[in-house]
């Protein structure tokens, strides 16, 4: 039994991964076999606007030259699940840029190159992130389908950049969401020792960070 303060779910757990595993390059080879990820800085144009990628580029593109090139960044929450997202970065004289400024601030990024896979920038319907469990937490399975879930539903409901979610539906998801996550951080909680990093992206000791946040036995 643990209870576990809300304000966990403030933090970051979600970044660039540390290392290229053999996760990670199965993960890109079911994507796209024809290419290897690489990793490519950020540099964030002045105009450019978080999670707008592949309008970004094609900014950048008409006033500066170069070429956008479609791939996929790939995300790790450490022994959770890796994941990749449908993306843009600037391409110009063989030099990848990602001048998409990050929500956390990620100076460099993970990225598949695939040309094929481009946005519908008419309708401007997203694909859906390709999420891969690694296997360790039974509860990371419906954390994930309750994201995938989220996000089909974000689809469905969007006309362009706008999306209308009646009220009732809007809260089940966040209700499913936020459950379904904490389930899987108490899980890693009570894998991880006290001077363990932690599980966050802080790259503190657990015992000096998120264990704050999270207690056993009561």
């Amino acid at each position: 039994m643990a209870t576990i303060k809300p304000e966990i779910l403030e933090r970051n757990f979600i970044s660039t991964p540390r290392k290229i595993t053999s996760a990670i390059l199965s993960l890109c080879n079911d994507i796209n076999s024809t290419e290897t990820p690489v990793v490519v800085s950020v540099h964030p144009d002045k105009d450019a606007i978080v999670s707008e990628c592949f309008n970004n580029v094609s900014d950048k593109v008409r006033r500066d030259g170069g070429s956008l090139l479609y791939g996929w960044t790939i995300w790790e929450w450490s022994r959770v699940f890796i994941e990749a997202e449908h993306h843009a970065v600037w391409e110009k004289d063989g030099k990848l840029v990602d001048i998409t400024p990050k929500v956390n601030g990620e100076r460099k990024v993970l990225f598949l190159p695939d040309p094929a896979r481009t946005y519908d920038s008419e309708g401007q319907k997203r694909i859906i992130n390709i999420k891969r469990n690694l296997g360790r937490f039974p509860s990371v399975a419906a954390w994930i389908a309750a994201t995938g879930e989220y996000q089909a539903a974000c689809e469905r409901n969007s006309v362009g950049n706008v999306i209308s979610f009646d009220p009732q539906e809007m809260q089940a998801f966040q209700h499913m969401l936020m459950n379904t996550r904490l389930t899987v951080i108490v899980d890693l909680a009570a894998e991880t020792k006290p001077r363990e990093r932690c599980f966050c992206t802080s790259g503190k000791e657990y015992r000096k960070c998120c264990s704050k946040f999270i207690r056993f036995g009561v």
